[in-house]
C-alpha cells in the first residue's frame, strides 16, 4: 500500500488546477470614471453602426428586388407576343382620352357648382340668422316684463273663460278685472 501511495503522491501537482482571475488593479479614480467613459461610447457607436447598416442592408434589399422585378416586366413584356398597333387602335385611344377628358371636366364643373350651391346656401343662412339675431336683440331689450304680463294675461283669460263656463256669466270675469286694477 505504501508504493500506492507514492503514486498516489507523483500525480500531486503543486499548481492549482483551474485558472486564476487576474488580481483588479486599483486604479485612480478618474482613470476608472475614463475607462468607462470610453467602453461607454465604444458600445454607442457599435450600436449606431449596427442601425446603419441594418437601414443600409434593407435599403439595398428592396432597390434589388425593384431591380429584379423592372428586369422581370421587361422579360414579360419582350417574350409576349406583339401585336403592333392598328390605326384603329390609335383612334380609339385617341377618342377614349378626349371622353375621359370630358368627363372629368364634367364632373369638376359638377362639383364646383355643388360647392357653390352649398357655400351660397350657408351665406344666405348665416345672414338669415345674423337678421334674426339683428331683430331680436332690439325687440328682446326689456322684454321679459312683456312676456310675463302676455303670459299672465293668457292665464288669467283661460281661468276667466274656466269661471265664466262654471258660473255662467261674464259678471265674475268683469268683476275679476276691477278688483286687479290696482292703479
Amino acid at each position: 500500500m505504501a508504493s500506492v501511495r507514492k503514486e498516489g503522491n507523483d500525480k500531486h501537482i503543486p499548481f492549482p488546477k483551474r485558472a486564476m482571475q487576474k488580481y483588479p488593479v486599483k486604479r485612480k479614480p478618474e482613470e476608472e470614471q475614463d475607462r468607462r467613459r470610453q467602453v461607454f461610447l465604444k458600445k454607442v457607436r457599435e450600436v449606431s453602426d449596427d442601425k446603419k447598416w441594418e437601414s443600409r442592408s434593407e435599403q439595398i434589399l428592396r432597390e434589388d428586388f425593384l431591380s429584379k422585378k423592372k428586369q422581370w416586366e421587361l422579360d414579360q413584356a419582350n417574350s409576349a407576343p406583339g401585336a403592333a398597333p392598328t390605326a384603329e387602335d390609335e383612334e380609339m385611344e385617341v377618342l377614349f382620352t378626349k371622353n375621359s377628358i370630358e368627363g372629368k371636366t364634367e364632373m369638376v364643373d359638377q362639383i364646383l357648382s355643388q360647392e357653390e350651391q352649398t357655400f351660397d346656401a350657408l351665406l344666405s343662412l348665416i345672414r338669415g340668422q345674423q337678421g334674426e339675431e339683428k331683430e331680436n336683440t332690439g325687440s328682446d331689450y326689456g322684454s321679459d316684463d312683456d312676456d310675463y304680463d302676455q303670459l299672465f294675461m293668457e292665464v288669467m283669460c283661460k281661468e276667466r273663460t274656466t269661471e265664466g263656463q262654471a258660473e255662467g256669466g261674464e259678471s265674475s270675469a268683469i268683476e275679476y278685472d276691477a278688483e286687479m286694477d290696482t292703479s
